[in-house]
């Protein structure tokens, strides 16, 4: 299928930069389109966004099989994990576990923490991935919180999201995990995969736009937190002045942050829209078949990965560049291809709309250019 004509952004491109922005497509447009128009005709329609953003939250909920009241609106996932962390207090346990591997998001928001007391265990990875045995040495009686990848964004790693899981309910641990690099190309089920929380946002696979994150918290524990970094819609009547103590929301929305980005929120609901449409395990099949197409064409041509090829990987794919892999990025976007540097690696992120003509088109402009670097 052409799929050129409803996203605008790959039209004469080979499009694999899904894990930094998913491509523009008309649906999104006109969803902003949409809110434009809202301001344009009426001015300040708060119960006509206000649905918007719960709309986005409840398409959220329905890829990660959760109910709708497990679901918070944020402005990225940094600004979800911050949310989440502030109920948390370093008495009786106070570790929080985490990998080398994951996004800045999660390491730097941690070590935060250890201003207040808490300890940060970072597990590090071998050869580019994190050894399952590894949480088993690190998470116990003393663990508050593992804090993880599903995919990592350095290298494409996957992680067993359930082992883990497994783990930290036999030490009595929360567990977390960030989806960001997985979700709406990859199975995510919250229920499967047992996890008390999960941060997410729009920007990537789920092809909405910057400023649209996501929290989940699971049903049973919401009670038990109670957050410090609030905002007005964190009570149960937002317009409450003077308010002398906090009368948390009984569900995630708690964990609100204040005013959404709502243009965000447009393209989110948007984005999600087509990932719905199509089907995530549609989705995944798809990209299953042509990162193996894309595996054995770089091997062709004799270029090396980033990732852990041999181990189990998500969408994502790293090509091994070295220090100029920013370099061969904006060289690449010249010759129409669009790709992500991160490290030493070029990304290859794949989604619904490559096809092998565009994987052809990829490794031979990417022998291209190494050929000329």
């Amino acid at each position: 299928m052409d799929w050129s004509k409803r996203f605008p952004a790959i039209r004469g491109k080979a499009y694999f930069a899904s894990c930094s922005q998913g491509p523009l497509s008309v649906d999104v447009i006109h969803a902003l389109k949409k809110y434009q128009q809202s301001l344009l005709k009426q001015g300040n329609p708060w119960e006509e966004w206000t649905a918007e953003v719960y709309k986005a939250c409840e398409l959220f909920s329905k890829i990660i099989g959760a109910k709708p009241e497990e679901i918070c609106p944020h402005y990225s996932a940094s600004s979800a994990l911050i949310s989440l962390l502030s109920s948390f207090r370093p008495n009786g346990r106070k570790k929080i576990v985490t990998t080398d591997l994951d996004y800045p998001t999660i390491g730097v928001t941690l070590n935060g923490l250890k201003e207040y007391g808490f300890e940060v265990e970072i597990i590090k990875n071998q050869e580019g991935v994190i050894d399952v045995n590894e949480y088993r040495k690190a998470v116990d009686s003393d663990t508050l919180l593992v804090a993880t990848f599903h995919v990592s964004a350095l290298n494409g790693f996957r992680q067993n999201v359930k082992e883990i899981s497994e783990i930290c309910r036999g030490e009595g641990a929360y567990f977390l995990i960030d989806v960001y690099q997985s979700i709406g190309v990859e199975p995510v089920d919250v229920r499967k995969m047992d996890v008390d929380f999960l941060v997410a946002g729009a920007t990537k696979f789920l092809l909405g736009l910057p400023g649209a994150g996501f929290l989940y918290v699971k049903q049973e524990v919401v009670d038990s937190l109670r957050p410090s970094a609030v905002s007005w819609f964190s009570q149960k009547d937002p317009f409450r002045f003077g308010p002398e103590k906090m009368d948390y929301r009984k569900d995630a929305k708690r964990f609100e942050m204040g005013t959404w980005s709502v243009p965000s929120m447009y393209a989110a609901a948007a984005g999600i829209n087509i990932i719905a449409e199509i089907g995530v395990n549609k989705i995944y099949q798809h990209v299953e078949k042509i990162k193996k197409h894309f595996i054995n064409l770089i091997y062709d041509q004799g270029f090396e990965f980033f990732s852990p090829i041999d181990e189990s990987v998500g969408p994502t794919l790293s090509v091994l560049i070295g220090s100029k892999s920013h370099e061969v990025e904006l060289l690449m976007r010249r010759r129409k291809v669009i790709t992500s540097a991160r490290g030493p690696g070029l990304r290859f992120a794949h989604h619904f709309f490559n096809s092998r003509q565009d994987v052809q088109k990829a490794v031979g402009q990417l022998s291209k250019v190494l050929k000329n670097l």
